[in-house]
């Protein structure tokens, strides 16, 4: 009885049944820690729902390192704990998580860099900046003001965590000039906030870590995450899922923000990969549902079902919207869903027709070809700019007008970073769909 008063209080669907995207439920969502239950959420749904985690423990240990070191500045009880995606996007969450993509991780030039991007992300834990921004007001002008002072507020914590941790506070504008490469409404122009952090920060020295960062992002996948796949020969290889289909001489093909889109003719089709757990719950959503089991796989095909149950409590606005932020079909929409042990493939059929797509199990040749670029750590020969070095074996991730001294690490990719297909495979990108 307690327990299901507890559930009741907290409005969270996960209490309702001992699992959640496929893992027990911890006991903070059986109890009255709901910070923590739903960091535990945005958890799960990253490793379980999305294949949006970066498996690597070891750089993972070491952010989290550097978010400690911060931490013990902030006026935190609890200190955020890290998660390495796979794609663009470094943000925090609700329920201390910071999310640190593994893009932005590619783009810092030092250890105090990536200590002033965490430190704003901690800001935004410490104002509570992302509970406002998913019950705030409407995205109206009052709402877009809000959150560009949340972000200028937490350029500014940042500067003094930087320094109370020790580390070089003058980093901060570095490592938004590295990682702004978009203007958005959210934010303050990106000349503007730079500009603010630099006069904060002149004349205040500290640690840099160039060396230590270095060290640490040697062996790390670098360019773009081919997750929606890639095309090798004649063939469209999905590593992530060990598939590949054949393409025909005509055949438009586009992966682009985690999406394939295929046009065979006047019939398309979009697909994405999920995590297994998450793509378990779609197919039991599924209307007129037939399964069968191939050589691959289970393939469920059916409709998308409309939900009709809707908990309009403060809690319950939460995890929808955490929920909603995952990928999954639009209502209505017909799929195919092919189940794999490490995930899984969403096919929405497009209009009346759909091409018809052979899949087949990926040859070893195929995975290897698809196996990204990682970050490789040469050394200057001499004191000069790292454009007068002869030093990378593969491609320059540095700044070529960086001055360095004999020994000092530069940045390389082992080889060429996988590309964006090119606009000869024509077929325009579908923009994400969510489920409200």
């Amino acid at each position: 009885m307690i327990r299901w008063a507890v559930c009741a209080l907290l409005g969270l669907a996960a209490c309702a049944r001992p699992h959640y995207l496929g893992a027990a439920v911890p006991e903070p969502c059986r109890a009255r820690d709901i910070d923590a239950c739903l960091g535990w959420m945005v958890e799960r749904d990253l490793a379980a729902a999305e294949l949006g985690a970066y498996e690597d423990a070891e750089l993972r240990g070491y952010v989290q390192a550097v978010v400690d070191r911060l931490a013990r500045g902030s006026s935190l009880t609890r200190t955020p704990r890290v998660l390495l995606a796979d794609r663009d996007g470094t943000y925090a969450t609700v329920g201390g998580r910071i999310v640190v993509a593994r893009p932005t991780l590619e783009k810092l030039g030092s250890e105090a860099e990536l200590a002033g991007i965490l430190a704003h992300e901690m800001a935004h834990i410490e104002g509570k900046h992302t509970v406002a921004s998913l019950f705030g007001p409407h995205p109206d002008e009052d709402w877009l003001v809000m959150r560009r002072d949340a972000e200028a507020i937490a350029d500014e914590r940042a500067i003094l965590l930087l320094e109370t941790a020790g580390y070089a506070p003058v980093a901060m504008g570095r490592a938004l000039r590295n990682v702004l490469t978009v203007e958005d409404e959210e934010h303050p122009a990106k000349d503007l906030r730079i500009a603010r952090v630099e006069s904060l920060a002149v004349g205040r020295g500290g640690f840099e870590g160039r060396d230590e960062l270095y060290a640490h992002l040697a062996g790390m996948v670098v360019g773009r995450d081919p997750r929606a796949g890639i095309r090798i020969g004649d063939a469209w290889v999905i590593a992530a899922l060990g598939i590949a289909f054949e393409l025909a001489p005509d055949d438009l093909v586009r992966a682009a923000d985690d999406l394939l889109v295929v046009r065979r003719g006047t019939a398309t089709l979009t697909g994405y990969v999920l995590g297994a757990p998450w793509a378990r719950e779609l197919v039991g959503t599924l209307e007129d549902r037939d399964a069968h089991r191939t050589t691959l796989g289970l393939v469920t095909a059916g409709t998308v079902a409309r939900r009709t149950a809707r908990d309009d409590s403060p809690l319950g606005k939460l995890q929808r919207a955490i929920r909603s932020g995952l990928p999954q079909p639009a209502v209505g929409a017909r799929v195919a869903i092919l189940e794999r042990r490490r995930g899984a493939l969403i096919l929405e059929l497009g209009g009346r027709r759909s091409p018809e797509l052979n899949f087949r199990v990926a040859t070893p040749t195929e995975i290897a070809t698809s196996e990204p670029a990682r970050i490789a750590i040469a050394h200057a020969q001499r004191s000069g700019t790292i454009a007068s070095q002869d030093a990378c074996r593969g491609v320059l991730l540095d700044d070529p007008q960086r001055m360095v001294r004999a020994g000092d690490p530069i940045k390389c990719a082992d080889r060429a970073p996988l590309a964006r297909p090119a606009d000869e495979s024509g077929a325009e990108a579908a923009e994400t769909r969510r489920d409200e």
